[in-house]
Formats: C-alpha cells, sequence, structure tokens
C-alpha cells in the first residue's frame, strides 16, 4: 500500500524581476517559514498573473494546503507560460509531477520529475542546488528503495556542499533517507537520520515549522514498526498537535495523522477510540464535512486527498468489522462496515476514472485490493448469520467481481465506446499513431539501452504521453457518449449471468482472500448459485506450483497428489448434472494451472496410466475468462468478429537464434486442408515470409482465424518485453512484442499463438496476469488459444490439427476438448505435458 506518511518537499521555483515580485517574495518567505495559513490568504489577493514563477509559488501554497485542484491549475498555467528548456518549466514539471505523487499516480509523477531533472541537467553544473531539489523528489516518487535512497544520497551531498549541516534542506534530505533506512527495517539508522533532521528543524525554526510534524510522523510510523505502539502514539500526537498549529482543522495531513493514532488504538483492540479518530479523519479531510456521528460519511466528491479518504474508509470499515466480532456482536455494526466499504468502492472507481496511467491503475488496484477483500469475507459472514442469506452472497460475489482485471476492462470498455460514439476516422487514425509510438519508445526503455540513449527516449516519450493525454481529454469533452460508455463497466448481478448461461454451462469463479488465508468459490447456473469459503491449506501454494512443475518434469507421485487435492479444494461441491461447459473465472496465482488436468478421483499404482485418469476434462469443455464482467459485456455487446471465411497462417519455421520448429510447417499445410474443406480460405505466411511487417502491414480485421506457430516468450518482470519470435526484416526486427500486440486491430473470432509459455505473465494483484494473452483480448480477438508452458513440436502440431478439425461453428471449447482427449487416449502424448498446456480463453 502507498505509504500514508510521507508528505511532498517542494522545489523552489525562481523569482523574476517582474509584476507582482513583492508578493512573491513574500509568499516564499512565508513558506520558507511554514506559515502556511499566512501565505494561503495572501494568495488569496493575488490577480491573475502571466509570469510562470508566480503561478508555481501559488500553486505550493496550494499545494502544502492539500488543495491539490487548485494547486494543479495553477501549475499548469506556469508550465503554458513557461519557455522551452527553462527553469520554469523544470520547475512546472517537477510540481506537476508533486501533485500526481499525492493524488496517487506515481508512475506520472515520475515521468514529469525525471523531465524536469533532464531540463535541469542541461541548465546547471553537476553540484547545482536545483538538481538537488529535483534528485530529492525523484527520490519521494521512487517505487524503488534502491533508486531512491541513491537520489536521495545525491540531493544531500549537494546540499551539505552548499550550506553546510544547519539547513532546512539538508534536514529534508535526511529525513527522506531516514523513510528508505525504515522502509527496509533498519531501524536504528533511520532514527538516526530523523533526530539529525528533527534537530536542524528546531534550531532554525524555535517557534516551530510543519516539517517538525512531518519528523515526528516518521518516528512514530518507525516505533510502530518495532512494536513500540505506546510510544508510536506519542509522536503521533506531537506530530498532530504540530499540524494542527500551523494548517488548522483541515488538511490530509492532519486525516493522516488521525488515522495513524486510529490504527494504533485499532491494533491495541480499543475499537470506539479507533473509529473516534477515523471519523475525525473524514472530517479533517473534506471541505465541508462535519459529521461525527459514525453513520455518516462525506460525500466520494468532497475530500482534498483522495487516497487519504480511501484508506480512512477502509480503516473505520476494519475497526467497525472488529467491533462487532470481539465485542458486541451486534449486526448494525456489520452493516455500517459493509456500507462504509461500499462508499470506498465508490471512491475507487472514481479515482480510476481521473488516472490516465496504466501503471497507476494497476497501483490501485494493489490499494482496492484491500478493500475488497474484506467485502468478500464480510459479505459471506453476514450472509452466514442472516436470515435472508442469498443477498450477502451476491453481494460477496460482486466484491469478488470488482476485484478483477478492472483496467482491461476499462481498456475493452474504451475501444467498445469509441465504435458507438460516432468519432471520426481521422480522430482514430491519429490515436492509434500516438499509442503505436508510445509502445515503440516503452518497449525500448524496457530494453535497458545506454543512458545517453535512454535520455533521449525518456524525453520523447513524455512529449508523446503529454499529447495523448490531451488527446483523450479533447474526446471525454467533446464526446460525451464516449465519456459515459467508457467508464461505465457495471458487475453483473448473478441472475443477469444466469440469463446468460445455457443450460449445459456453468461459472465457476474464485476469489483468493491471501491475508485470511481463504479461497471463496462461486458457482453459477441457469438455476443454480452456491458460494463456498474453503481454507487454503498450509500447503495451496506448495500445491500450485507442485502441479505445474510435476506436469512439465512428468513426475507421476507429485501430479497425482496434487491434481487430486487442488481438485478438492477448488470444486467443494458438485457442479449441476447437465453442465457439460465451465467458464472458469480464476484468481490471480490460479490462472497459471489448467483445471482441464485436475483429477475428480484420485489416481492408484504406479507408474500412472495416464489414459485411464480421471481428468477433470473428461467430464466437460473448459473455457476461461478473466472476469465476469468481461463474460456479460461480451453477450451483451459482443465485439463484432470479422464474418468473412478468412485465415491468416504464419510460421517462420527456421530461427537464427532459437531452435527449429520443422512441425510448424506440416501443420500449417495440415491446416490450410482443414480450413479450405471447410470453406474457409486462407493465407499462408512461411518462411521468409512469416515476417512482423506481414503482420503490421496486413489489415488483420479482414480474418476471422489468425494463426501464429512460432516460438514465444514472457517476460514477468517486465511484461512489455513478452513477445513471439517472426522473421526480421529492413523495418522490424521480428520481435512482436505486447506493446505492439496492444495496438494491432483485429477483428478475428480466433486467435491461436501455438507457441511456448504465451498465457503465462505477470501476476498483478487485482488484474490477473498482465502478458501476450491479455495483449490479444484487447486488440479485439473474441477468443484466443494459449499455452501456459513450454511445448513440444510435434504434439503440439498434432493437437492444432486436431482442434481445427473439430471446431464447428465457433464453439471452440468443445473442439479443443475433443483434440485434448484424443490425445490423451491414442498415440504417444497421452501426458498432461502435451495436451493441458493450451486453454482456451473466451465463451
Amino acid at each position: 500500500m502507498r505509504s500514508l506518511i510521507i508528505t511532498a518537499i517542494l522545489s523552489a521555483a525562481v523569482i523574476h524581476t517582474s509584476f507582482g515580485q513583492d508578493t512573491c517574495e513574500g509568499l516564499r518567505g512565508l513558506l520558507d517559514k511554514g506559515e502556511i495559513e499566512q501565505a494561503a490568504a495572501l494568495a488569496q489577493q493575488v490577480q491573475a498573473t502571466e509570469h510562470a514563477s508566480c503561478n508555481n509559488l501559488l500553486g505550493e501554497v496550494y499545494l502544502r494546503k492539500g488543495r491539490n485542484d487548485v494547486a494543479l491549475n495553477y501549475f499548469e498555467t506556469a508550465l503554458k507560460l513557461s519557455k522551452d528548456g527553462s527553469e520554469d518549466q523544470a520547475a512546472s514539471l517537477n510540481n506537476l509531477g508533486l501533485v500526481f505523487w499525492n493524488t496517487g499516480s506515481s508512475a506520472s509523477a515520475k515521468d514529469y520529475i525525471s523531465q524536469a531533472l533532464a531540463i535541469r541537467s542541461k541548465l546547471y553544473d553537476a553540484g547545482h542546488e536545483k538538481l538537488a531539489a529535483s534528485y530529492n523528489d525523484l527520490g519521494l516518487v521512487s517505487t524503488n528503495p534502491d533508486e531512491a535512497l541513491e537520489t536521495y544520497e545525491k540531493a544531500l551531498a549537494i546540499y551539505q556542499d552548499i550550506y553546510g549541516e544547519n539547513h532546512q534542506k539538508v534536514a529534508q534530505a535526511k529525513a527522506n533517507i531516514g523513510i528508505i533506512y525504515r522502509n527496509i527495517e533498519l531501524f536504528g539508522d533511520a532514527q538516526n537520520y530523523f533526530n539529525e533532521a528533527l534537530n536542524i528543524w528546531q534550531n532554525l525554526h524555535p517557534d516551530g515549522h510543519p516539517n517538525e510534524g512531518f519528523i515526528h510522523t516518521n518516528l512514530g510510523r518507525t516505533y510502530q514498526l518495532m512494536n513500540n505502539l505506546d510510544v508510536a502514539k506519542e509522536y503521533y500526537e506531537k506530530a498532530l498537535a504540530v499540524y494542527q498549529k500551523h494548517y488548522g482543522t483541515k488538511h490530509p495531513e492532519i486525516a493522516r495523522t488521525l488515522n495513524l493514532i486510529g490504527n494504533v488504538y485499532n491494533i491495541k483492540g480499543e475499537f470506539e477510540p479507533a473509529l473516534s479518530y477515523y471519523q475525525k479523519a473524514l472530517i479533517a479531510n473534506a471541505k465541508t464535512f462535519d459529521n461525527q456521528d459514525l453513520e455518516a460519511n462525506p460525500s466520494t466528491d468532497e475530500y482534498f486527498n483522495a487516497n487519504t479518504l480511501l484508506n480512512t474508509l477502509f480503516y473505520k470499515a476494519q475497526a467497525l468489522e472488529d467491533l462487532h466480532h470481539n465485542l458486541t456482536l451486534k449486526f448494525k455494526d456489520a452493516k455500517l462496515s459493509l456500507t462504509t466499504l461500499q462508499v470506498a468502492d465508490t471512491l475507487v472507481d472514481k479515482i480510476r476514472q481521473i488516472s490516465t496511467n496504466e501503471a497507476d491503475k494497476l497501483e490501485l488496484g494493489e490499494i482496492s485490493a484491500q478493500v475488497y477483500e474484506n467485502g468478500v469475507r464480510l459479505c459471506y459472514y453476514m450472509a452466514d448469520v442472516a436470515v435472508k442469506k442469498d443477498p450477502y452472497y451476491e453481494l460477496s460475489f460482486y466484491f469478488a467481481e470488482k476485484s478483477k482485471s478492472s483496467v482491461l476492462l476499462e481498456a475493452i470498455s474504451d475501444a467498445s465506446a469509441k465504435s458507438f460514439a460516432n468519432i471520426p476516422d481521422s480522430k482514430l487514425s491519429e490515436e492509434n499513431e500516438l499509442k503505436s509510438e508510445i509502445a515503440y519508445y516503452e518497449q525500448k526503455l524496457a530494453q535497458k539501452p545506454e543512458e545517453a540513449v535512454a535520455s533521449k527516449y525518456r524525453e520523447r516519450l513524455f512529449a508523446l504521453k503529454q499529447r495523448y493525454n490531451v488527446f483523450i481529454a479533447d474526446l471525454e469533452k467533446n464526446y460525451p457518449q464516449y465519456f459515459n460508455l467508457k467508464y461505465n463497466v457495471p458487475i453483473p448481478s448473478v441472475s443477469q449471468l444466469q440469463e446468460t448461461l445455457k443450460e449445459n454451462q456453468a461459472i465457476v469463479s474464485y476469489f483468493i482472500a491471501d491475508r485470511s488465508k481463504r479461497l471463496y468459490v462461486y458457482q453459477i447456473s441457469q438455476g443454480k448459485f452456491n458460494a463456498y469459503n474453503v481454507p487454503q491449506t498450509e500447503n495451496f501454494d506448495r500445491y500450485l506450483s507442485g502441479l505445474r512443475n510435476s506436469l512439465y518434469f512428468k513426475e507421476d507421485e507429485i501430479f497425482a497428489l496434487t491434481a487430486d487435492e487442488l481438485y478438492e479444494i477448488l470444486f467443494p461441491g458438485s457442479v449441476h448434472k447437465s453442465v457439460d461447459h465451465l467458464i472458469v473465472i480464476p484468481a490471480g496465482r490460479l490462472g497459471t494451472v489448467p483445471f482441464e488436468a485436475l483429477l475428480t478421483r484420485s489416481a492408484k499404482g504406479f507408474p500412472l496410466d495416464y489414459k485411464s485418469l480421471d481428468y477433470l476434462i473428461n467430464d466437460y469443455a473448459i473455457s476461461y475468462q478473466y472476469a465476469s464482467a468481461l463474460y456479460y459485456q461480451n453477450h451483451l455487446n459482443p465485439r463484432q468478429a470479422n464474418q468473412k471465411p478468412s485465415a491468416f497462417l504464419c510460421a517462420p519455421v527456421t530461427f537464427s537464434q532459437l531452435d527449429d520448429l520443422p512441425g510448424t510447417n506440416q501443420e500449417v499445410s495440415n491446416l490450410q486442408q482443414i480450413l479450405s474443406g471447410k470453406g474457409i480460405k486462407p493465407e499462408v505466411y512461411l518462411e521468409a515470409n512469416a515476417s512482423e511487417e506481414i503482420v503490421k502491414s496486413k489489415n488483420l480485421k479482414d480474418y476471422r482465424y489468425l494463426h501464429f506457430a512460432t516460438h514465444g516468450v514472457v517476460n514477468e518482470n517486465n511484461p512489455a518485453l513478452s513477445r513471439i519470435f517472426l522473421k526480421e526484416s529492413e523495418t522490424n526486427d521480428g520481435n512482436l512484442f505486447s506493446g505492439e500486440i496492444y495496438n494491432l486491430q483485429l477483428g478475428a473470432d480466433l486467435v491461436t499463438l501455438s507457441a511456448c509459455e504465451t498465457g503465462l505473465g505477470k501476476v498483478s494483484k487485482g488484474e490477473g496476469i498482465i502478458g501476450l494473452s491479455r495483449a490479444l483480448v484487447y486488440a479485439g480477438a473474441n477468443n484466443i488459444v494459449v499455452s501456459l508452458w513450454s511445448v513440444a513440436d510435434a504434439s503440439t502440431s498434432n493437437l492444432m490439427i486436431d482442434f481445427y478439425g473439430n471446431i464447428s461453428g465457433n464453439d471452440y471449447s468443445a473442439g479443443l476438448r475433443q483434440a485434448k482427449l484424443k490425445m490423451i487416449r491414442t498415440g504417444d502424448f497421452s501426458k498432461p505435458y502435451y495436451w493441458a498446456p493450451f486453454i482456451l480463453i473466451g465463451q
């Protein structure tokens, strides 16, 4: 979770001799003294100014007041008034970065501050304090502790060289270094740096300064991590007194500090005082909300800092649940906890709407996942004790589904919204060009080029993202229907899902509650809805990794154990007897195992007779989906698949640095014959013709089927480097990266990646697996077939040939099941290693 106690340390803007100089100098003096209220009063007297430096100062005043919205306007004005490559431009970018960091957009913040640093590096010598200011702020927004410590130490060295030891900027740098040491649990070093910083502030400002509150807060947090709650609370109370003296009664820092005091009480089991502090935090972070009644919550439109409000709501809901379980057992306390979580859920949606950076949205997924886990758990418990159980079981399912693939859903809704909002083709073409360029530079930076080249790439990427943000803002303003459709991604109810299901279909959806070590399972068929709450055994994760490893390395005993145990955990109740097609919606790491290979009965006798085992696939065709909302959206507003009877078949066959795949030549040739026999016209691209250039130059919307028989690789640490391998040309390197796949415009009903590990990727909390399959879904593929591990050339060719031969209409799950059952029962490929890795994501 984002730290709640780091505050922005602002860099100074340059004051030029210009209109309003006296006012600007007055503002700077008041800010330096920490007299925020006086600075705010003076700022309100300032008329509009055409000077970037004054706008930067005015923005700083409001940023310190917690008014990020007002500060943002001033900084954006300053940026527009600044000359390219000037200090005013650098200061504006730096301050905008701090606004983005304050509002929870770490990735955007780092982009802006890095760009400011690049400008200042050209303007100043290496020891200039402006560079130190950018180093300091870059450390502030960095999510990598080693990187943050390095930049903080650069800032400290410069400040010490210029000012000696007794200066506020030295104190700021030392405090920030202390935070890093605390975060890596070097508590003694952290305390030393905090105390040195505190001494400097007290020497410089005998009458007090808000940054003393910052130091007290961090010392309190350090003692809390050392399990000394009483001392931690004393420091938090000191910080609160400092903030109230300088900020008044309403400010995000006051709210954050009240949260911390409330947390201490809650940890100690003193729930009522904790709730009192959380309610005070809600009041401190809202412009007009002043209701001390615990049943009241502020509007999700009224806050100074959205992330602080989200945390307060989460803490309040948790304390109410704890109060219920440990003291009162009153159902009304549980209901109030649920109401508070629902407000938090609404706030998450609003934060997601105003965030433009996907990395920031993924980070929000980490925070919101805790809200959803509490919602799942609380609603399931309330169902158990309530007279009317179904509404609470359904709310539990709602929270479980809110945790899944929200960024992907929004991206797909965005694409769908554009098609319904009558946006001109010229605008869509402009967007595609921008996105392609952004993907290109992101992919280049992900390869970590030398710094001189990387700096140019970052500068270009920053400019492109700025253009793209302006472009999207223009669409949302000028095409209101687009805005409404883009952000309207409702979670379907159980009854709505039941209306879409055929008699032979059932949805099985999962939610992993990591903190409580529980697994929630929801089974939905036409006339039946069941919810289960089962414990994650201490071996649960070992079973998951054990199943994958045993399938890949063909280890009989481990496979027999894990496939049987996982079936018992994942299917705690029987599915309706009329069902023969399961639509599995996995959660997190469950997306890395093939459910088809689970054993519905224990295997006996070793070595195993793999032809006669009771696999789950014996009973069901199985397809996978990222979220019920995506499944429902596809049924409600199906993306129009190309209806032309055409196919694009591609196989490079030979590779310069990878093993050749001779079987793919025959695979594609056989598919050509099969598809031709079904009245489908295939275009075949083999060897040198199977190039990246061909893929990018063809209008892929013209094909119902796309088939790539090649090598693939997934980079779990950096999904942008995941790719499939094609032939290179003068203009393309032969690597079709995931970022490039995102920008393909597909009209295919089926895309098959007959390659290794194409279904894997980075497991992101709240989003599932981020990799090639996700990119294909976004690009417009209705159904995709991908693999979960490295596959054998010959067996893959056999499977693909049978799969395409079995396809009837668009029932791909049944066709894939029949192909797998044939491999199990005949030939040399009955072991799951050969048939289990290929899975269908779609219908």
